[in-house]
């Protein structure tokens, strides 16, 4: 009985901040897309073009990839979890900002805006990177080894990208201007780090041992393990993956308890 009263406040705030985030997200889509052309379509449609025009390219040119794996598949798992990645990334630093109106509401928080587009994105990426696997199986014949998997590899990528986003939108407290001047050629150039491109059994020993210490390149392997399988050899940690993105997100959360008196919004 003791618990009834803690545990009904908490269902009933849980169910407030679904609604919240929920509304925020058709608002966000609706301010993105809405008023163009194709209007929500494009919310799948630009992932897709970009990722199909970069792994097409790669495929023309007749470079053939390290095992034999299939050029297009490889660079659609990479390009388009990345995608994600710049998205989230580079989308931050205005988010407050584009959302100010909404924070006369008491009920929605800064928190509640980074969550809302965040997810937006991430169920995008995954609708966009299915159609675009399920394509090329057809075309192909080869298929996703274990489609769960990936799918929880591209969610990983979306949780730990949310815990920075918080700390890029944390740091506009000292100018939103400044921090996206930062962020976008950051993430251009974070390219070769990242992992969408490379994979970790390319390289010696050393350089493996090296290139593990970015979480992000795990996740892509995990990504990589779901479309490829046993074909090619695979390197990651889960639970160093499951810590990088637990430490992103207490770090995000302090840095927006901390910053969130000092951002200012017009």
């Amino acid at each position: 009985m003791g618990l009834a009263g803690p545990l009904s406040r908490f269902i009933a705030a849980l169910r407030l901040q679904s609604t919240v985030i929920g509304a925020i997200m058709l608002r966000e889509l609706h301010t993105r897309f809405g008023r163009h052309n194709l209007g929500y379509v494009w919310l799948f449609i630009e992932p897709m073009i970009l990722a199909f025009c970069i792994a097409g390219l790669h495929n023309i040119s007749g470079h053939g990839m390290p095992g034999g794996v299939d050029p297009l598949a490889f660079y659609i798992v990479g390009y388009t979890p990345y995608y994600l990645f710049r998205s989230i990334l580079n989308r931050a630093a205005g988010a407050l900002q584009a959302n100010a109106p909404l924070f006369y509401h008491r009920q929605v928080s800064f928190i509640d805006v980074l969550m809302a587009r965040n997810l937006l994105d991430a169920g995008a990426v995954l609708f966009a990177l299915i159609i675009m696997l399920a394509g090329n199986g057809v075309v192909t014949g080869e298929w996703p080894d274990d489609p769960v998997w990936m799918a929880i590899g591209v969610m990983l990528i979306a949780l730990f990208c949310h815990g920075v986003s918080l700390l890029i939108a944390a740091a506009t407290a000292w100018g939103a201007e400044a921090v996206e001047r930062v962020v976008h050629p950051l993430t251009y150039l974070m390219i070769p780090l990242t992992g969408a491109f490379i994979a970790v059994w390319w390289f010696p020993p050393a350089v493996q041992e090296l290139a593990l210490l970015n979480p992000t390149i795990h996740m892509f392997e995990i990504i990589r393990e779901g479309q490829f399988g046993v074909a090619v050899q695979h390197h990651y940690s889960l639970g160093y993956v499951l810590a990088s993105v637990a430490i992103a997100n207490v770090m995000g959360l302090i840095a927006m308890r901390a910053a969130r008196r000092h951002i200012a919004l017009q």
